[in-house]
């Protein structure tokens, strides 16, 4: 059996120290929440509360996930880390793929992405993404992901990322 903790909402200046102890007491992974804003007011309720409220604050703490990897990665040795989940609806997938490519040469192969799309339809607008909301890139967005993580020169014409 393998064992995952979670830092969802864990102090910032605290992600190194949970990560070294992470790994000396047995664990195997790290996973690391995403959320791009704190906005007071939303169109959407929360969908994974009762009553859809959320369940932090304006001062809840929230490292971006593949920052916070690749730091805690420069302090441990084996640990593996997860993004759980990464809103991928809202970013670049280009821009994306570097990103995750760097944190996966960083940690020496310890990275894994999980993705979803995102439930704030404001993170969309915000991140210049509208045509993103409710999946209308996803797949598209997936494929260039994996294109570009492949390696290699590659270039992809789709109906909303193009490049040679």
């Amino acid at each position: 059996m393998k064992f995952t903790l979670s830092v969802a909402m864990s102090p910032l200046d605290q992600l190194t120290g949970l990560a070294r102890t992470a790994e000396e007491c047995g664990f195997d992974a790290i996973a690391l929440p995403d959320s791009l804003f704190y906005s007071e007011q939303v169109s959407a309720a929360y969908p994974y509360t009762p009553d859809g409220s959320r369940r932090w604050d304006a001062e809840t703490p929230w490292a971006d996930p593949l920052v916070a990897a690749a730091t805690m990665g420069a302090v441990t040795s084996r640990l593996r880390f997860y993004t759980s989940v990464l809103k991928l609806g809202p970013r670049n997938p280009v821009l994306l793929a570097r990103q995750v490519g760097s944190v996966a040469v960083l940690t020496g192969g310890r990275f894994g992405l999980g993705i979803g799309l995102g439930w704030a339809p404001e993170e969309f607008e915000w991140c210049g993404a509208p045509y993103a909301r409710r999946g209308a890139r996803v797949d598209e967005a997936i494929e260039v992901l994996r294109l570009i993580l492949g390696g290699g020169m590659v270039e992809h014409h789709g109906e909303f990322f193009d490049f040679d």
